[in-house]
């Protein structure tokens, strides 16, 4: 008789980051930028994949190479005429086979039992699940779109990421370093000529990157998003507080079209992240959580301060 594991999923994420941590260093959210930019999506739903499946699906386009953006379940494909290969053999005989091992999307659902204390409330817990995707590439027999692609235009993604900054309201102060200081509220830059390219990525993207970065700090002040920021270099909630501003960081340079480059202290922070994500597994949920939070905060931002330039 069998017996079934049960899977965590907590444990399998943490380790696929903590693996791209370690193997790729300083470019390691490379595959959730990539995800946002390409525009990955469920063919049916037609909705893009967010947060922490943007990673996991960024983190599969890398190990397989597909050039198509277009995701679906096994019985989503089914259901277009699609059936699985198993050898030789095929399951479901139809115009094309889906072959090749999934990737997981994870997702929240609640349940619900009855209060103990009062029989007419329901306690609602969530909790993790998933469910397997296939990308068009591993469909054989189906017409794969592979994504179009597009130079980004640098100018025009620097002048949104300008203007988006400026629709923020943010204090920011030209300083001969980059930070956020959460008493006085206001950020500190320097200015972009001060910054410096290299091979892989040039001045513009360190400097975007670098600000974004500290906006994402801003954004967790208590008038704002309400995150803990007053933490010691080398402390857990300080290292914490760091990956949540890189991961929002890379979110708003993929939405803004800017290439995502590492911060200044990146390869500081590296090792603190790694020893946290080590210690609980359910850390960088809590940080893809807070990411999420912030940086929707400050696209609402920007989309309350153009609708209000177009009524007046």
């Amino acid at each position: 008789m069998k017996v079934k594991i049960k899977k965590d999923l907590y444990q399998d994420f943490t380790d696929q980051v903590i693996k791209q941590m370690e193997d790729n260093n300083m470019n390691w959210t490379k595959p959730f930028t990539t995800t946002i930019l390409n525009g990955h999506h469920n063919i049916v739903s037609k909705k893009p994949y967010q947060g922490m499946n943007c990673f996991n699906i960024g983190l599969s386009v890398y190990k397989n190479g597909f050039k198509s953006n277009e995701w679906a379940t096994f019985n989503q494909w089914f259901q277009l005429g699609g059936g699985i290969k198993e050898g030789k053999k095929i399951i479901n005989p139809s115009k094309y086979t889906v072959k090749g091992k999934g990737t997981q999307i994870l997702y929240w659902n609640i349940k619900e039992y009855e209060d103990k204390t009062n029989k007419d409330e329901k306690v609602k817990i969530p909790f993790l699940k998933y469910f397997v995707v296939f990308n068009a590439d591993q469909v054989e027999g189906y017409e794969t779109k592979e994504i179009e692609t597009k130079e980004i235009d640098d100018w025009k993604a620097h002048f949104k990421t300008d203007t988006f900054v400026e629709n923020t309201k943010a204090d920011i102060q030209i300083n001969n370093k980059a930070f956020y200081s959460p008493s006085a509220d206001y950020i500190g830059m320097p200015p972009k000529e001060d910054f410096k390219g290299d091979k892989e990525n040039t001045k513009e993207q360190y400097y975007y990157s670098t600000l974004l970065h500290e906006l994402t700090h801003w954004s967790g002040h208590t008038s704002r998003c309400n995150r803990d920021l007053k933490n010691r270099f080398g402390s857990k909630a300080y290292a914490m507080e760091e990956l949540v501003a890189e991961i929002g960081s890379a979110f708003l340079c993929s939405h803004l079209g800017v290439t995502k480059a590492p911060t200044p202290n990146h390869g500081r922070y590296l090792n603190n992240w790694l020893e946290v994500l080590k210690e609980d597994k359910k850390a960088i949920f809590k940080a893809f959580s807070l990411s999420k939070t912030s940086s929707e905060y400050l696209l609402e931002l920007d989309q309350t301060e153009t609708k209000e330039e177009e009524v007046a």
